[in-house]
Parts: structure tokens; sequence; C-alpha cells
């Protein structure tokens, strides 16, 4: 066993396939303050070795608490009408599940969601609960994820990490939600436990577990790139010790571990997905590589199919030029094997590229097509590649070549082979090599068989952005970064092309997935304040909120690793996401789950630093009561006193001394029991209460179906009303022998509505048309008045459409106006407010300007200082009243 120097802590030895023993702060060889700052943080860090996993205490409490998730979230999940963007999610993986395919688009976020729905529906059939079965599960699957992090969060943090994971109001409302938020924290979870572990162990099973939940997370949704980015910067730091000796060439790429080894793995497997963001620094000299929504000829976040052009082939060759170019490559290949030892080792050094060369042409031209296709896809083509490249590769492995020396040698000739191909042959058809790339449907002019520049150096950046990333990650850890690498792009390509039939994935996925994106910053959906998420967190967080601030100062003080490393990433996430300028109550899911760790280890150190055993024989258990008992009087005493502007009564000032006597009395128990347990105490009787609290406010906003609570979580949610007005359809409509066309829908009512009634739209009894006037934004050709002589039974219409048309239908029975998509009124909105008018900083949307600020904390200080806001704030937070009703869209029903 190895001493640690610094505090005496016995250091665990590397596991026999783990990387050698490191702990999670290399030393240090500087002497400024951000050096002895990490230095100190290194002498703090403990190794731990764990032990052989056993079914103890801590694993049957995480089964209990799986099982409650389980069971809370399984609970009428059905009971909810769908909202906006789960209808449009459940529709596509409806439609691909029976047979009509899917095609991904970066404004859907990423395609897992809508496969693993389509899975779903395949195995159990489609309905609003198995709409929903797959989310609920990995919200379930997230409560036990601190179970793998129990030795280094603590056993008892691990638990209540679990515990406040099953009954977070917004992790429990968005579990039975359908959108890719909860998927998406689950991977989070998923990866911070594999970097810590890795970080801290060096097993190499990390990695490859490592990048396939990169992969599902980058198939997920685009917000992966800020969990990189934050969790990039995080290796950064902790890694600078390791990283300064390196770039001075004193350490080699291969020696690199720890945090930085993870940085490498985060950098090499990403790096080509953040190829969009060079559209910002190539702007300047004319290029657009990203397009915005106002570009012609252009796909949003793509390079637009605009400007100069480049006609293939640059230049027609003669045949003996190709020959001697071709001799020269041959050449080369048979020069870099050296040493020749042998005639075979110069024949393979030299037929191996070559078969690799074969391997990528055939992949990019695919010339046996014809041969043997499935739905498709070329399968002779991409199984010859495969096979060949599998060879060349087995081949070299067996000559025990290094892996560096292995990549570069098929690569290098494979990337000249290919663009020497493109440039200066006839070999490349531009319109068909378009078709295949971009979506069904959009269609570019390439007849000429010429690229824009904007396409030729996109392509170009991304070359290089995969072939630095392959140097990098081999010259890093060889076959351990290539099988790192094959995982990663085998999940990806393959979630991203549909299982391989839809090719067009791979350009959406790796490029327009950033571009899209990048240019919806300016869009700023929802034009939300940058002070949103500060609204919503305490109202459903208080719990992990106030403890999860009190924990970021207690390790800081403390310099305890993994808690700084949690008050990092929760304050790097709320940072970002204040920034990004769309801002909607489901991203509260990201902002929750960090704050619930760092709470949970902060509690799990209260916990421990009681002595329960004297405190139970000293009869001083009851600090974990009294202390919130003077707490929640103390806020009625606010609330009644915000309440009311008449004299305090004899009532008020018996409540106002008794909450005095409790305070004394629990300070004097605190005394007592000494200042450090006794604290530690009243702290964790605030927290039950708050848990309660917090559990209060769940169940109400995840089971309340009826639209009665106005919710900050709800926006673009169906009402209500949509369910009663399909099951009155049904009854009367489409089970009495219904004809074609018996039921006409305003397309302004598609989306959550196109769900529910998926069936008879199939069959051809309900018809979806336009209805919009001549003078409405989106009106065509195709836009329809409601029929002077109407030929349906019954008619959905939006409230404008449906007022327009009165007389029309006067002899059908109206019903309304009903609910159709409901907002929160957003009330904390600052009044008079005018976003666009204030201006914005560097006209990012995200970030407010200097008059918008002003003006906000001049809002901010007349709110505190009123009676009337108190009261206001208070009766929300309590008991969800609000004076303004639900902002809404209306329509009318009218049945013959």
């Amino acid at each position: 066993m190895a001493q640690n120097a610094g505090n005496g802590v016995t250091m665990g030895m590397a596991q026999a396939n783990a990387e050698p023993v490191t702990t999670i702060f290399p030393p240090s060889g500087g002497r400024g303050g951000a050096w002895r700052l990490l230095a100190r943080l290194r002498r703090s860090a403990v190794r731990i070795r764990p032990g052989r996993p056993r079914f103890g205490w801590v694993g049957a409490g995480f089964f209990a608490l799986m099982l409650a998730a389980l069971a809370l979230r399984l609970f009428e999940l059905d009971g909810r009408t769908m909202h906006y963007d789960e209808a449009i999610h459940v529709h596509y993986a409806w439609k691909l599940a029976n047979g009509e395919g899917f095609l991904h688009s970066p404004w859907m976020h990423g395609p897992f969601q809508v496969e693993l729905a389509a899975l779903i529906f395949k195995i159990f059939g489609d309905t609003d609960f198995t709409a929903r079965l797959g989310y609920i599960l990995f919200g379930t699957a997230l409560v036990g994820l601190p179970y793998f992090l129990r030795d280094y969060l603590g056993r008892t943090a691990s638990l209540l990490a679990g515990v406040m994971l099953t009954l977070s109001p917004t992790l429990l409302y968005f579990s039975r939600f359908g959108r890719n938020d909860i998927i998406m924290v689950f991977w989070v979870t998923a990866l911070l436990i594999l970097m810590w572990r890795y970080v801290n162990e060096g097993r190499h099973r990390y990695l490859y577990l490592a990048s396939a939940v990169l992969a599902l997370m980058f198939a997920t949704k685009e917000t992966s790139y800020l969990v990189v980015a934050i969790f990039g910067a995080l290796m950064f730091l902790l890694a600078l010790p390791d990283l300064v000796p390196w770039v001075l060439g004193r350490v080699k790429t291969s020696q690199l571990g720890g945090a930085a080894g993870f940085l490498l793995l985060l950098l090499t497997l990403t790096l080509p997905q953040w190829s969009a963001l060079s559209g910002i620094f190539l702007d300047p000299f004319g290029l657009n590589l990203v397009s915005s929504e106002g570009d012609t000829a252009a796909i949003v976040g793509a390079p637009q199919w605009a400007g100069p052009q480049l006609i293939l082939p640059v230049y027609h060759f003669a045949w003996w030029l190709h020959a001697l170019a071709a001799a020269l490559l041959v050449g080369i290949m048979v020069g870099i094997s050296w040493p020749w030892h042998t005639s075979r080792r110069v024949m393979l050094g030299t037929a191996l590229p070559l078969g690799v060369m074969t391997a990528a042409g055939v992949a990019m031209f695919r010339p046996l097509g014809e041969l043997l296709s499935w739905r498709g896809v070329p399968v002779a083509d991409f199984a010859l590649a495969g096979i060949l490249v599998v060879a060349a590769i087995v081949a070299m492995v067996l000559l025990r070549y290094s892996w560096k020396r292995v990549t570069m040698t098929l690569l290098v000739p494979a990337s000249v082979a290919l663009v020497y191909s493109a440039l200066f042959t006839n070999l490349v058809n531009v319109d068909g090599v378009v078709r295949s790339i971009l979506p069904s449907g959009i269609s570019v002019d390439a007849g000429a068989n010429g690229i824009p520049v904007n396409f030729l150096v996109a392509g170009g950046v991304l070359l290089a952005a995969v072939l630095i990333s392959i140097y990098l990650g081999v010259s890093w850890r060889g076959g351990v970064w290539v099988a790192c690498a094959a995982i990663f792009y085998l999940i990806w390509i393959a979630l991203y092309t549909t299982l391989f039939t839809n090719f067009a994935g791979v350009f959406s996925g790796v490029w327009q997935g950033l571009g899209y994106w990048m240019e919806q910053q300016d869009v700023a959906r929802g034009n939300q304040p940058w002070y949103y998420y500060f609204v919503g967190l305490p109202v459903y967080e208080l719990l992990a909120v106030f403890f999860g601030a009190l924990g970021a100062i207690y390790f800081l003080r403390k310099w305890d690793p993994l808690g700084l490393v949690l008050a990092f990433w929760a304050l790097a996430t709320l940072a970002a996401y204040t920034i990004a300028s769309e801002k909607m109550p489901w991203i509260l899911v990201n902002l929750a789950l960090p704050l619930i760790l760092l709470s949970a280890k902060y509690l799990g150190d209260l916990v421990e630093m009681v002595p329960w055993r004297r405190v139970l024989r000293q009869g001083l258990i009851t600090l974990l009561v009294l202390p919130p008992l003077a707490l929640a009087a103390g806020v009625y005493l606010l609330y009644n006193w915000a309440e009311s502007t008449e004299p305090l009564g004899r009532a008020e000032w018996a409540l106002i001394i008794s909450t005095g006597l409790l305070v004394l009395a629990s300070a004097y128990l605190i005394r007592l029991a000494r200042p450090g347990p006794g604290l530690a105490m009243s702290a964790l009787g605030l927290a039950v209460l708050l848990l309660g609290f917090g559990t209060v406010g769940a169940f109400r906003a995840a089971y309340t179906y009826d639209d009665s609570n106005v919710e900050i979580l709800v926006y673009a949610q169906g009402s209500s009303d949509l369910q009663d007005t399909y099951g009155l359809l049904d009854s009367v409509v489409f089970q009495s022998q219904p004809e074609a066309g018996s039921v006409g829908v305003d397309y302004d009512l598609w989306y959550p509505f196109q769900w529910y009634v998926r069936e008879p739209q199939t069959q051809g009894i309900l018809r979806f048309s336009c209805f919009k006037h001549d003078s409405e934004d989106g009106w065509d050709s195709n836009c329809n008045q409601v029929p002077e002589e109407p030929d349906s039974r019954a008619y959905l219409l939006t409230v404008d459409h449906a007022n327009r048309n009165g007389s029309t239908l006067r002899d059908y029975q109206r019903d309304g106006p009903l609910r159709n998509l409901l907002w929160f009124p957003e009330s904390y909105r600052r009044p008079n407010e005018n976003r666009q008018g204030e201006g914005f900083t560097w006209g990012f949307r995200g970030i407010p300007s200097k008059l918008q600020l002003s003006l906000d904390f001049k809002y901010f200080k007349d709110v505190a200082t009123s009676r009337e806001s108190w009261f206001m704030a208070l009766d929300y937070l309590f008991f969800r009243n609000l004076e303004q009703d639900w902002y809404n869209s209306e329509y009318y029903s009218y049945l013959e």
C-alpha cells in the first residue's frame, strides 16, 4: 500500500487492468495561486478502491426507492392530455412503428426518443400509456444511479439523493411527460458517474461505457453540447497539473490519465460534432456555413447552397497521369512499410492500404448498389467495405503494427485517394451525393456537377476534425480508443440513420444538430426573461436550491473534491441555461439534477456529523422538530402579515410569542448538543419539512389533470377539453358507422389533437383542413372557409374561424369556447417589459443589456418591498392561487 504524504490517507493500489496509480489531482509543479489550490484539493482527495458489490442495506434501500418511483410514475400515466411537443414526438414514433420510416430533423432534437417510442408501440401497441412508458422507465432508472456513486458520494448521501430524485416535483412531472429531457438527465448522471470512477479508478471499462453514453446522449438532445462543454471545462481544471507538462513536451500523450484522460475522450469522440461552430469564425470571410431561416436555397443550420461553385472534376487528367499518380501513391506506401525485413511485409504494407482505399471507394461510390440492397441500404457495398477494413486491421495487428501506425497507414492513403478521385476524375456525381445527404423533399441545383464553396469548406472542416480526433485518440490510448470510437460511432450512426435506412441522418446529426440550434438562439422561443429559472427553481425545488447553496459554501471551505465538482456543475449549468436564449419549463430538470446531488451530499455529511446514540440518550432528538416548527410558524406569520393591513390581534401576538419561545428552546438545545451536531440536526429537520412541502407540490402538479392548478411547469399543454371533445366525437360519430369526411377539424388544432384522432384520420373519417382567411398569416390557395353548405357531421374550429362563419353553422349544436393549449400567464414578468426594444448584450438575445438589468433590478426592489407582492408570491407558492387565469388558445365544437 502507498501512503499519501499530504494527509496520511491510505491509497488503494491500481487494479490489474487499470492505468498507473494517480490521485484525482496529479502533483502540481507550479507555485501560483491556482496551482496551490489544485495541490490543496489533491491532498484532500481520497482514492477509494471499491470492493465487490454486495446487496446490503444500501442496495435494499435503492430497490425499495425504485419500486416507489416506478409506482409514482406509472400511476394514472394516461390521465393528462397530450402536450403539444409530446404529440409531435409520438406522432412520428407511431408512423415509424407503422412502417412509414423516420427522417431525423434537428427541430425535433435527437432521434432516440422517437425510435424508442416506436419500439414500444411495436411491442405493446399505441396508447397514451405506452406513449409515455419509455420516459417513466428512464425516470425510474435515474433514481437508482446514485447507487453506483455511493463509495464517493457516501452511502447515506446516495440514499438521500435517491429519495430526492424520487420525489422531486420537476423530475416526477417530466418523468411522466413525452419529452427527451428526462432521458437526457439519465445519460448526464451516468456520464458523471463514469467520469468520476474513471478519474479515481482508471479502468478502461468506464471509457467504453462512457463512449456508449456519449453516443446515446448526442442522439437524444442537443443540450449534449452544453454538458460536454461543462464536463470538459471541469476535467480541464482538474487536469491542469498534467496538461502543462504535456504541452511543454515533458509528458507523452499516452501517459495522460485521470482527468486529462477523460478530457481527451470527450474531445476526441465529440470534436466532429462541433464542426458547425466554425461557421462563426468563417462568416467574416464571406462563407455561410450555418444558414438562418431567412436564407434562400438553404436548410436552417446547414451550409448555404449558394455562392461560388467548384465544378467537378476540376481538371481532366490524361490516363497516363492517373497511372503516374497511382504509381507514386504505391511507391509512398512501399516506402512507409520500412523496415523491409521480408517481401511479405512490403507486400502487405502496400496491399492493406490499397484494400482500405478500395473499401472507402466502395462505401462512397457504391458500385454494387444494384446487386443487393435492403430498404434502400446498399448492403453489398457496405458489407464488402467492412470486410476489407476489418481484414486490413486484423492483418496489421498480427504484424504487430502500433495502433498509431495502423491508423495513419489506413487513413492517409484512403483520404488522399478519395480527395484525388473527387477532384480529378468523373467518379463523383454531385447530384447523387447531395440526394443521399439532404433530407427527402429538399432539392438543390447540382446539374452542372458543381458544389458550392460553402459545402467544400464545411466538408474540409469536418474531415480535419475527424483526422485530428483519430490522431489524438490513437496517440493517447491506441486500441482502447479505437474500440471507444467504434462504440460511439456505431451507436450514433445507427440511431441517426434509423438503423442504416436513412443516411441523410448522418449529415443532419453531425452538422445541423449544432448549426440549427445556433441559429435558433436569435429566435429565443418563449421570449422569457433571463431570470426565468430563478423563479421556477424555488417554486418546485426549494429543498435542492437551499441546501445546494449551503453545500457549495460548505464544500468550498472543506475543499471536498466531489462536492466542489458538483457545485461547479450546478453553477455552470445554471449560468449556461440562463445565457441560452430559449427558456422552457422542462429545462428545469437539467438544473435540478446537479442541485439535488449537491444537496444530498451535503445532507449526507450532516447526518454523519450527528452522534445519534448520544442524541437519543440525552433526548435531544426534538431538535429535528422544534426549529422546523419555528420556521413554519414564522412563514405563517409573514403570510398573515402580507395578507392583511389590520393591526395584529391577540392570536397573532400569541403565535409570535410561541414562535419566540420555540426559537429560544431550539437555541438552548443546540448549545446542549454542541453547535456542530445541533445545527446539523436543525438543518436535517428543516430538510424533512422542505421535502414534505416539495412532495405536496410534486403530487399537485403531477396528478391534477383538470386544468385547475395554474402551474409554471405548463407551457403549450393540451387542455382536458381536448380529451372530452374526442370522447364526445368517439361516442357520437366514430362508433356510429361514419362516412368519409364525417368530421372536419381546423389545422390550427393539429397538435396535440392529431394524436387522439390518428385512427379516424387514417381511415378518412376525419380530415384536417385550413380555414384561414386570406388576411391571416399562413394563408394560401389551399385554405378554405367553412363551406356554405357543410357536409360533415361535426366541425372543430378555432375561435377566430368559428366566429367568422357562425351563421353558416347555425344548424349545428355549438359548444365552447373550449380550451386547446394552455400556457402559464407569466405573472413573474416585469410590467410593460420590452425585451427587444431594450436591447441585448452583443445582440445576443440570451444576455440582457445594462438597461434591461437596471429595469429588472428596480422591479425586484419594488417587489421585495411590497406587502402585496409578498402575499401573492406566498399564496402561489403554498396554494397555487393566482389572480390571472391560463393564457390559452380556444376552439368551438359543432355537432349535427
